[in-house]
């Protein structure tokens, strides 16, 4: 006998529907080897630290100073990407590499455009991807989101 798939509803504050959207766009392109996503989380990781010890997010001394920091965060990323991904400094994979990074994506490309549904109309601009329903590259069909109240 086969079993059927099983559906699930989960509700959402707008807040957790961001952080999601921002979620599954961030695991997506990390998966497809996209080295500047996890350069800013390193980045932003030594700001906090930055901030916490000077009160400022960028210092031109502390911990050998926010620029040595970025160069050595993008040297570090490169080297990972080559090694890990194949991949040289100015390329990277996308749509199709990978199928759980495509499901991500329809996710977020879903979220996305419901947050921006959800939107007043005086902060809505039509030139944003967020305006632009989703269209599925991943092997599941698109989630079903929709605002409850």
């Amino acid at each position: 006998m086969e079993q059927k798939e099983h559906i699930y509803n989960l509700q959402l504050t707008e807040k957790q529907a961001k952080i999601l959207s921002y979620a599954c766009d961030r695991l997506t392109r990390i998966i497809c080897g996209q080295d500047w996503t996890y350069q800013e989380f390193m980045e932003e990781a030594w700001e906090k630290r930055c901030k916490k010890a000077t009160g400022k997010m960028m210092d031109d001394k502390w911990d050998g100073g926010w620029h040595n920091m970025r160069h050595e965060a993008e040297e570090i990323c490169k080297n990972i990407k080559k090694r890990f991904w194949g991949l040289e400094r100015n390329a990277m994979y996308g749509i199709n590499y990978d199928d759980t990074a495509d499901i991500l994506f329809d996710l977020h490309q879903c979220i996305r455009h419901q947050l921006w549904l959800d939107r007043p109309e005086s902060e809505k601009s039509t030139i944003t991807v967020d305006a632009s329903a989703a269209m599925r590259v991943g092997s599941e069909p698109l989630a079903i989101i929709s605002k409850i109240k």
